[in-house]
């Protein structure tokens, strides 16, 4: 559900939940997101993909218990 996909999110590490959530949920680009909380825009790239890989192995686990 919805819910469970928002407390998913919610659950990640802040670093890559605040990437995420700027990424994904408000359309910043890397550059943009980089300059805002002074990292490399590699920084942010890396860390979007390893929320959005720790996202699907949680939503995969949901999916398992749920059958």
């Amino acid at each position: 559900t919805e819910k469970e996909l928002l407390d998913l999110i919610n659950s990640l590490p802040d670093g890559y939940r605040v990437i995420f959530n700027l990424y994904v949920i408000e359309g910043f680009q890397h550059d943009e997101i980089a300059e805002m909380l002074g990292i490399q825009p590699g920084t942010s790239r890396s860390q979007l993909v390893k929320a959005r890989n720790m996202l699907q192995r949680q939503i995969l686990q949901l999916q398992k218990a749920a059958v």
